[in-house]
């Protein structure tokens, strides 16, 4: 289906480069929802038309432009009122979805696991309820009397509560997700190893980079494509020292990230504050770099991530010729520059993550008695171990671990 693309802005504001970016983006994610886009408009208002957002000239405009490119949708950049979508398809004799719709349709066609399913189920049915309001004459079921509701008010009244119900349930069932997600932290806190979350904008090359660092042997799905990957991985990586930590691939962020979607990949999302490092993957290629930054950290704000160490990788270095020169990359973010498809960097990478771990981690000596072997191989899976040595007592560690892991590896030295 052909679409036409809309964003528009107030004539009293500046023309930032950051609605033209958005506008490039609502493009790819069109052809990412399976449209066919053939046109984009920006529309520049004196101010907002609270019937049709851009008034009832620009309305016939692209009416016209709809019928001269044969579009079947219209696609708008900014969030529209439910009035305002109703008049507009009325208007147009098409099909008017907003940036929000767009997204959330998206990520119900991505999602591949039963959670992701549900949450995309979820952030649908929360942004429909928020549509049911005001649907005119056409929702009528009764006429007004002393005493009654009113005209309209009865189906309205049993859509909502259609829409609250399936909600409820759709929240019992991520929260029980969410329970056990819980029981398997405190599994993997009982036999602890460092979390990192591997966050960014969509398209960054988050499961690339994770695929790299495993040595390709899971096959996690990559694509470049927004939103190639919806549910979470994670994969065990070995660190340059020994041991070993967890990392975790986030699903991607992106500017106006409706939040609807917010709230029902909270559960997931909410992981990142757990993790005890952050790698936040840039495009270095992608001429929107500072954007895209400052649109995941807010993202990680709402989440309340503050305080977590973050090392600030920019992937696809391999694509730009001169980063120092055509990239964005201020040197106060400490930028680590990688290629995940090359493999560029990934070793400085591992070195940079266990240097910031190490920071949690303490320094610590353990001896394992005879006829205890299978602790020390725990201590070398559990632990960052630095040095071995043998004798009569037993085996002599030096390692880095958390306290609460150093003392539950005692207490099994001492049984």
């Amino acid at each position: 289906m052909n679409a036409l693309l809309v964003a528009a802005e107030l004539k009293t504001r500046r023309r930032s480069a950051a609605a033209d970016s958005s506008l490039e983006e609502l493009w790819r994610l069109a052809e990412t929802a399976g449209l066919k886009p053939v046109e984009k408009l920006q529309v520049r208002l004196q101010a907002w038309n609270p019937a049709t957002l851009i008034g009832s000239g620009k309305v016939q405009e692209l009416k016209a432009l709809a019928l001269e490119k044969q579009a079947g949708a219209v696609l708008f950049d900014e969030e529209l009122g439910p009035a305002q979508q109703r008049n507009l398809e009325k208007e147009l004799g098409v099909t008017v979805i907003d940036r929000p719709r767009l997204i959330i349709e998206i990520f119900a066609m991505r999602a591949r696991t039963r959670e992701g399913k549900l949450q995309a189920r979820l952030a649908r049915f929360s942004y429909q309820l928020s549509r049911v309001a005001g649907k005119g004459g056409g929702m009528d079921q009764q006429h007004g009397a002393i005493g009654g509701k009113g005209a309209g008010e009865k189906k309205i009244d049993y859509d909502r509560r259609a829409l609250r119900v399936k909600i409820t349930e759709l929240e019992r069932e991520i929260e029980a997700i969410r329970r056990e997600r819980d029981t398997q932290r405190g599994r993997r806190d009982s036999v602890p190893m460092p979390q990192v979350s591997i966050v960014g904008y969509t398209n960054a090359g988050k499961s690339t980079l994770l695929n790299c660092l495993t040595g390709n042997k899971h096959g996690i799905y990559a694509d470049d494509k927004l939103f190639a990957t919806l549910d979470p991985s994670t994969k065990r990586v070995r660190l340059p020292a020994g041991g070993w930590a967890l990392f975790t691939d986030t699903v991607g962020f992106i500017q106006k990230l409706p939040h609807a979607l917010i709230a029902a990949f909270r559960a997931t999302l909410e992981e990142i504050r757990y993790s005890d490092l952050i790698l936040h993957v840039h495009d270095l290629s992608s001429p929107e770099a500072r954007l895209q930054h400052d649109a995941v950290k807010a993202t990680l704000d709402e989440l309340g991530a503050q305080g977590i160490p973050v090392i600030n990788v920019f992937n696809k270095a391999d694509a730009v010729k001169d980063p120092a020169v055509s990239a964005w990359a201020p040197m106060r973010l400490k930028p680590l520059l990688i290629s995940a498809r090359t493999g560029s960097g990934i070793d400085a990478l591992l070195k940079a993550c266990e240097r910031a771990l190490a920071k949690r981690w303490g320094d610590y000596e353990l001896t394992v008695p005879p006829g205890s072997p299978g602790l020390v191989k725990e201590i070398y899976s559990s632990c960052l171990v630095k040095n071995a040595s043998y004798g009569p007592a037993g085996a002599t560690l030096s390692f880095k671990a958390t306290p609460e892991n150093y003392a539950r590896l005692k207490k099994k030295a001492t049984v």
